[in-house]
């Protein structure tokens, strides 16, 4: 919604069920399981609060994007792969360590008609406001490759595009992808790929593992 105040600020126990809203209406084609739910949120709450991040369209109170994630006490950059299941403990966050390393983002998401209008980008500097203040290494997330399909499906007859290709393309700037593009924009580097990351046709089921490394971290 163009010209919406939206203020960015630290998820509240009120904002539980316009999560789980939000992330219905941002990912119609990825799998319900797949998915944070009111129950999943609250449970983030009790175990890293200042971790979860919201924002909110000040004229309605509506939840129109958030931001998700939690602290991994370490992370083997030289065997990245994983699934969003697995890092996650099934979206429930357990694996939680509060003196981790590293801010893992479980999810940010923007609703499709607050797009385009700087919200994405506040929420992705709330995260790193977080691995600032906690003076954490840096940022992990699965980057997922929400236009790969679409690019597939653009292709001529006999032609093929693996997810290695694609991600090249994208970083090369020749191909732009909805999502990895943008985190790029945003600092985030790509350290890896995981092509069972999660079970959305959108993205063939593939991420790129992105990373963006604190400046400011003293260790």
């Amino acid at each position: 919604m163009a010209g919406a105040r939206v203020r960015v600020m630290q998820m509240e126990e009120r904002h539980l069920e316009g999560v789980e809203a939000l992330q219905t209406e941002c990912y119609p084609t990825m799998a319900d399981y797949e998915k944070i739910t009111a129950k999943h949120a609250a449970r983030h709450l009790e175990l890293f609060r200042q971790g979860q991040t919201v924002a909110i369209d000040e004229s309605s109170s509506r939840v129109v994007g958030m931001n998700s994630g939690f602290l991994l006490s370490d992370f083997d950059f030289d065997n990245p792969d994983h699934s969003f299941q697995e890092v996650t403990s099934h979206l429930w966050y357990t694996s939680h360590d509060p003196c981790g390393e590293y801010y893992y983002g479980g999810d940010i998401c923007v609703s499709p008609s607050y797009r385009k209008q700087g919200i994405g980008r506040k929420l992705y500097d709330s995260r790193k406001g977080i691995a600032r203040e906690l003076n954490k290494k840096g940022i992990l997330a699965g980057g997922m490759l929400t236009g790969l399909l679409k690019h597939r499906k653009s292709l001529g007859q006999g032609e093929e595009c693996t997810v290695e290709e694609y991600v090249e393309k994208v970083r090369a700037g020749t191909l732009v992808d909805p999502s990895l593009t943008f985190q790029m924009k945003c600092g985030f580097q790509v350290r890896g790929l995981m092509k069972s990351y999660i079970e959305d046709e959108s993205c063939c089921n593939s991420a790129a593992l992105i990373y963006w490394e604190n400046p400011d971290y003293c260790g």
